[in-house]
C-alpha cells in the first residue's frame, strides 16, 4: 500500500503499516416521511447532458425507472411508515464538548462508508442515486418518490412486501441484483464459479473470503481486498475516526476508535481487526456507541459455491474455511442508560442457564464468565443518531438489536466476548392505535392482556444472547453458517430465538421472571411470528418465522386455526421450543446441507392456516415499509469542527 496521506495515523503507536494484501421486525410509527433519509456517498461522478424524456433519467436509456406515478404514490403514501432517528437538543447538550465533537466525526465517517456498502451491493448504485437527485432537483417528480425508494433501500432494488409471495421491487428496468451482488462480476455464474475453483483451487482461499471482491482480468478472476477496492472510502472514513478519537474524553472510546481506524486500512491484517473488535466489546461505560459491521446475510453466490460437493471437498482438502462475503453496515448513536437493569439481569444468569440446560452445557467455556476479561458480553441501549450502508438497505424490516462479532470473526474465535446493541429508537416506535387493531383480530381474548410490546424487548435481550451460546462450527472443523449454505443464517437466528424462548422458562424456575411475565414474552412473540405474506427461502427472518409458528403449533404449544385467534399454552412453550432447538443444533454441528434443506422447507411450508393468519393481517392495511429518517444526523453534519489531525 502507498503511504497514506493522514500523518497522525503513521505516527499514533497504535498504527501499523502493513501491505494491503498480506454484517426483528417492531412496528414503526405511521406516517409520511418528513424528509430525506441521511445517506451520502464518497463518489460523485460527474453527470453531464441529462434530459428528462418522460421516466428515462439518461440520455442513452440505460436508467428507466420501471415503475409508474400510482404505483410510487400508493407505496409512499399508503404503505409506508417512518421511523425517526432523532436526539433532542437537551440530551446532546449533556454530552461532554470533547464527545460532541466526536459525534459529529463518527457522523462523516458513517456517511463516507455508506458508499461502499452501495458498491458492494450492485455496481450501478451510486450513479442511479446521483441521477435521481439530479432529476429531482430538476423538478422531476416521478425521480423526487423513485428518490424516496431509493433511500428506503439504499439501492436499486428491494422487496416486494405486498405480493402473495415475496419478489423483488425494482426501481430500474434491466437493473437487478444477482445471488453475488456487487461482490463479484455481474455475468458471474454459480456454475462458471464452481468450475474456476475447481481449476484454480490456490485461488479458493481468496475469492471465498469474506473481504475480498472478486473482478475478471482477463480469463482469470482476481480477489481484491476491500482496503484496496474502497481504499479512498477506508482512508477517509479512517480519518474521521481519528478525529473523534482525538475530541473524545473517554478513555475506552479513544482506544477502539484508534484500533478501528487501523482496521479499515489494513484489513488484510486480523490482528486489527481482532484488536479493534476486542476494544469494542470492552466499552462497558462509553456515552457514544460507533459500529462498524461486518456481516454476511447479503452474499448468496459464495454460500452456495462452497456447498457444492466438488468444491467442497477441495476446501476439505486444503483446510480453507469458506466465507461469504461482509456488507458494511454503521451506527452511531448515544447510550441510554434507562433499560440496562433488564440486560444486566440477563447476562448476570446467562452462564448458569447455559450450564444447567443439557443442549447447550456442551459448549460452554469455563473462563467465559460474562462480566470477566475473557468471554465477556457487553451491552448498549442506543439512542440512534445514524445509521447507513447495510444497515440503512430497509428491505424487510428494521433490526431492534445486534449482536456482534459473528462466529466467523476472529473475536469470538477467541473468546474474547461479544458487544450486544439495542436499538431504543426503532423498538418505541410503535403505532397504538393499529396494536390494538392487531390484538382485536388476532388474539384470543382471554389472552389479550399477555400481549405486551414491552415484554418483546425481553425476547430480544435473550435472542442476542443466545447468538454467544452452542456449537460455534460444524463437528468437523467448518464455519457452521458456510458449511449450511443459504440455510446456515436461517437456522443460526432460529437457534437464537428458541434459546430465547428456553431461557424464559429457566428464569420462571428460578425465580428471575413470574409466570405472568413469561406468558407475555410468549405470547407477544408469537404475536411477531404471524406472517404478512408466504417468505421465501431467501428471506431468512421471514421463512424462520413460519418454521417456529408450524413446528410449534404442530407441538400444541402455539394454537390458532383458519377463522380462530393466537393463543399459547405456556407450559408447552419452553418443552416444544427446546425439542425445535435440539433438531436446530445437530443440524449446526452436523453441517449437513442436504439435511438442513430438509427440515427447513419441511417445516417452512405455506398452508392454509397462515394463509388465514395473512389475509387478516392486510385487512388491517398494514404500512410495511420502513423509511428511516435521520434529521440530527444532518444537523451534525452541518456542523463547523476542527478537521486536523495535528
Amino acid at each position: 500500500m502507498d503511504k497514506l496521506n493522514l500523518p497522525t495515523l503513521v505516527a499514533t503507536p497504535f498504527f501499523k503499516r502493513q501491505s494491503a494484501y498480506a454484517q426483528h421486525n417492531l412496528p414503526g410509527s405511521s406516517g409520511n416521511p418528513s424528509g430525506d433519509q441521511f445517506i451520502s456517498s464518497v463518489s460523485r461522478p460527474n453527470i453531464t447532458n441529462v434530459h428528462f424524456a418522460g421516466l428515462k433519467l439518461d440520455p442513452k436509456g440505460e436508467f428507466e425507472i420501471d415503475l409508474d406515478d400510482a404505483t410510487l404514490d400508493d407505496i409512499i403514501n399508503n404503505k409506508m411508515r417512518t421511523t425517526t432517528f432523532d436526539i433532542p437538543d437537551a440530551v446532546y447538550a449533556q454530552l461532554s464538548p470533547g464527545n460532541q465533537k466526536a459525534l459529529i466525526h463518527m457522523v462523516r465517517a458513517a456517511k463516507i462508508l455508506d458508499s461502499v456498502f452501495l458498491k458492494q451491493d450492485h455496481p450501478d448504485n451510486i450513479r442511479a442515486k446521483r441521477l435521481l437527485e439530479k432529476a429531482a432537483a430538476a423538478g422531476n417528480e416521478t425521480a423526487r418518490k423513485a428518490l424516496m425508494l431509493f433511500t428506503l433501500h439504499n439501492g436499486i432494488e428491494g422487496v416486494n412486501m405486498y405480493t402473495p409471495q415475496s419478489e423483488p421491487l425494482r426501481l430500474f428496468k434491466n437493473k437487478q441484483l444477482q445471488p453475488g451482488k456487487g461482490f463479484y462480476p455481474q455475468d458471474l455464474t454459480k456454475a462458471e464459479l464452481i468450475k474456476y475453483i475447481l481449476a484454480h483451487p490456490e485461488q479458493a482461499s481468496s475469492i471465498l473470503s469474506n473481504n475480498t471482491i472478486v473482478r475478471r482480468q482477463g480469463k482469470r478472476l482476481v480477489a481484491i481486498p476491500y482496503s484496496v477496492a474502497f481504499r479512498r472510502e477506508f482512508e477517509a472514513a479512517a480519518k474521521e475516526l481519528l478525529l473523534a478519537e482525538k475530541a473524545t474524553d473517554h478513555a475506552g472510546l479513544k482506544e477502539y476508535l484508534r484500533w478501528q481506524a487501523q482496521a479499515l486500512v489494513n484489513d488484510s491484517d486480523p490482528e486489527m481487526a481482532f484488536k479493534s473488535d476486542r476494544s469494542w466489546i470492552n466499552l462497558e461505560d462509553s456515552p457514544l456507541e460507533f459500529t462498524i459491521g461486518r456481516e454476511s446475510y447479503e452474499d448468496r453466490m459464495s454460500s452456495d459455491v462452497a456447498t457444492d460437493p466438488a468444491v467442497a471437498k477441495v476446501l476439505k482438502e486444503l483446510g480453507i474455511k469458506a466465507k461469504s462475503k461482509d456488507s458494511i453496515g454503521v451506527r452511531v448513536g448515544i447510550v441510554n442508560k434507562d433499560s440496562y437493569a433488564i440486560i444486566s439481569q440477563y447476562r448476570q444468569h446467562l452462564e448458569d442457564f447455559a450450564k444447567h440446560n443439557a443442549l447447550l452445557a456442551p459448549f460452554v467455556q469455563t473462563n467465559s464468565t460474562p462480566g470477566q476479561a475473557d468471554g465477556k458480553m457487553t451491552f448498549a441501549d442506543v439512542d440512534l443518531v445514524a445509521y447507513t450502508g447495510d444497515y440503512a438497505a430497509i428491505r424487510g424490516g428494521t433490526t431492534v438489536a445486534q449482536n456482534l462479532p459473528n462466529d466467523d470473526k476472529l473475536a469470538p474465535q477467541l473468546n474474547a466476548g461479544s458487544r450486544l446493541v439495542f436499538h431504543r429508537s426503532v423498538r418505541q416506535s410503535v403505532d397504538p392505535a393499529r396494536e390494538q387493531k392487531f390484538k382485536d383480530a388476532l388474539i384470543d381474548p382471554s389472552q389479550q392482556a399477555y400481549y405486551q410490546p414491552d415484554a418483546m424487548f425481553r425476547f430480544v435481550v435473550g435472542h442476542e444472547i443466545a447468538h454467544s451460546l452452542g456449537p460455534k462450527q460444524t463437528v468437523d472443523g467448518r464455519d457452521k453458517k458456510a458449511a449450511l449454505g443459504q440455510y446456515g443464517d436461517m437456522l443460526e437466528e432460529n437457534k437464537a430465538d428458541l434459546i430465547s424462548l428456553v431461557m424464559t422458562g429457566y428464569f420462571v424456575q428460578t425465580g428471575v421472571l413470574t409466570q405472568d411475565q413469561a406468558n407475555a414474552i410468549y405470547l407477544t412473540w408469537a404475536a411477531g411470528e404471524l406472517p404478512f405474506k408466504q417468505p421465501s427461502l431467501d428471506e431468512a427472518h421471514r421463512a424462520r418465522s413460519i418454521m417456529q409458528l408450524n413446528y410449534l403449533r404442530e407441538k400444541g404449544a402455539i394454537k390458532i386455526e383458519p377463522g380462530g385467534k393466537l393463543s399459547i399454552v405456556p407450559d408447552k412453550m419452553p418443552v416444544a421450543a427446546e425439542q425445535m432447538l435440539k433438531e436446530v443444533i445437530q443440524l449446526q454441528q452436523s453441517g449437513d446441507v442436504s439435511a438442513a434443506e430438509k427440515f427447513v422447507k419441511y417445516y417452512a411450508a405455506w398452508n392454509d392456516t397462515l394463509q388465514y393468519i395473512a389475509d387478516e393481517q392486510n385487512k388491517l392495511h398494514p404500512k410495511l415499509y420502513r423509511y428511516i429518517n435521520q434529521p440530527f444526523a444532518k444537523k451534525l453534519l452541518a456542523k463547523q469542527v476542527d478537521s486536523s489531525l495535528t
